[in-house]
């Protein structure tokens, strides 16, 4: 953790007083599903500041009361436990919104005024946190306009940084752009790449239990380990983020960012520390050695795309995407993907990694399955011929942190034929701890960078999935069967033809 030394004011938990957040995309559904229920907690657990100041900003947002009153609403809706008044008011006394345009200089004096008042009212230099909620078209227009009224800089009486969301860029040219016009006005130490999947306990433990455990550390390579399936599904669609979905799909949303995270963790060379540095270095390695595909043959092979159909979801009935108010029914935006990685250096050579991600999935999962290669020798014979119980390490991420492995175990009894029997070592509660955007938000205002991207690890990242989405969309505009856009009714796990797994009738997908 880092905690600037010349700061003067007194640090509330870590956390320094005199901060104003400004949040551009109040409106929106993360703000709604996320970050206001995270603000909450904290206010809950008492993790801010005293002097903190919230406000929130967009072009349909609610004003005074009713902002209020909608936001209330939303933490009751989504916060983890029963909102209770009195801390909401805690939080409530904080927040203000402002309905204003991103593109109006006149936006940008108001939060210079804005500033002001606080420090007058607070007799103290304001920390300037500025949250990137928005439609990612508009990040470098807000980028900008917070540069020409100098809200970009900092100094040692106050720090102005900012939180970018995914994804960042819509590919890697973009992603360069957009990158640019924010090094341009910000340094590296105030630009916060957020992937939320990163600030998750279980995911951050997943280092922890490949290189804490002596039993698991040794095996940890392509000799003992088949093939590895990282998933992620929802049982939601669009949930009021069609616009943002309609320009980037399931691969830019799941897999450019959280799931090739993941398989990061899993795979780099363990680090001689826990310095961030090293590990983001360690990362980008491991990007770096990701097969990249160039070939139509290669992609067509190791790779499906789907789009849900009506179908059954936790007993209710659903329209298919193309039905979903605001999408274009001609749509070509892909709700599922599953795609196939290999990872070319000494430890990995020839081990697939399986990514998938799905909207209206039977349920709401993110695991990571690692199988290991059957044992063969002696065995069938001291087993009157049976194949051994293949061994699996499951690693679930959410809405469960735990893990689970399966092993071969004979069970009392004069028959020899042995059981999968399975060995849970984690929680099987509901998620307790602090989730992801509560973290998140505690550490930026710390100054910790730790669970956060460089924009190294992004533009890896996106040579990785740029060959397929460039591809998809060359199929789209032609007349061509291979690599089209599959359907598959919502409840369901998929297109059916993707369920094999590339073809290889050995290996199926996990059940979601």
């Amino acid at each position: 953790m880092t905690v600037l030394a010349d700061r003067s004011v007194v640090l509330r938990h870590g956390v320094p007083e005199g901060t104003i957040l400004i949040i551009f995309g109040a409106s929106g559904d993360l703000t709604r599903r996320k970050l206001m229920p995270a603000l909450y907690h904290l206010a809950r657990e008492d993790l801010l500041p005293e002097k903190l100041s919230i406000i929130g900003l967009g072009r349909r947002i609610q004003t005074g009361q009713d902002f209020h009153i909608h936001m209330k609403h939303r933490v009751m809706q989504y916060c983890s436990h029963k909102m209770e008044q009195r801390y909401w008011i805690r939080l409530e006394s904080k927040m203000e919104s402002l309905k204003v345009d991103y593109y109006d200089d006149d936006t940008f004096n108001i939060i210079k005024e804005k500033i002001n008042e606080k420090e007058k009212l607070w007799g103290q230099s304001v920390n300037r946190l500025f949250y990137f909620a928005t439609n990612p078209s508009h990040f470098e227009a807000i980028v900008d306009k917070l540069a020409t009224v100098g809200l970009n800089l900092s100094n040692p009486d106050y720090w102005s940084r900012i939180i970018v969301e995914k994804p960042f860029g819509l590919d890697l040219e973009s992603a360069i752009k957009l990158n640019k016009s924010i090094v341009e006005h910000f340094n590296e130490d105030q630009i916060y790449r957020i992937d939320h999947f990163l600030g998750k306990e279980s995911v951050q433990n997943i280092l922890i239990f490949r290189m804490t455990n002596l039993i698991f550390q040794p095996i940890w390579t392509n000799k003992y380990i088949d093939h590895v399936q990282i998933t992620s599904a929802e049982t939601i669609g669009v949930e009021g983020r069609v616009e943002f979905f309609e320009q980037t799909g399931a691969v830019r949303d799941m897999i450019q960012s959280h799931l090739l995270q993941i398989l990061a963790l899993l795979t780099i060379e363990p680090p001689n520390s826990l310095d961030q540095e090293e590990i983001r270095n360690n990362k980008v390695s491991i990007f770096e050695k990701i097969r990249k595909y160039k070939v139509k043959g290669d992609i067509i092979e190791n790779s499906y795309r789907g789009q849900y159909n009506k179908g059954v979801v936790n007993s209710e009935l659903v329209n298919r995407y193309t039905d979903e108010k605001g999408v274009d029914p001609n749509s070509k935006v892909e709700t599922y993907a599953a795609i196939k990685l290999f990872i070319d250096n000494s430890r990995w050579q020839g081990v697939p990694f399986y990514l998938r991600t799905g909207k209206r999935m039977p349920q709401r999962k993110t695991e990571i399955i690692i199988s290991l290669k059957e044992i063969n020798a002696i065995v069938p014979t001291l087993l009157d011929q049976q194949k051994p119980i293949p061994n699996m390490i499951k690693l679930e991420i959410q809405p469960k942190a735990g893990v689970e492995i399966t092993i071969g175990w004979k069970p009392p009894g004069l028959l020899s034929e042995m059981e999968a029997f399975k060995l849970n070592l984690g929680a099987t509660a509901e998620l307790s701890e602090p989730k992801a955007y509560e973290r998140l938000l505690v550490d930026v205002m710390r100054g910790d960078s730790t669970l956060f991207i460089r924009f190294d690890e992004i533009a890896e990242m996106w040579k990785i999935v740029d060959p397929f989405l460039k591809f998809w969309n060359e199929i789209d505009k032609s007349d061509g069967s291979e690599g089209k856009l599959l359907d598959y009714a919502a409840g369901t796990q998929g297109p059916d033809i993707a369920n094999s797994i590339f073809h290889n009738p050995k290996i199926r997908w996990s059940k979601i």
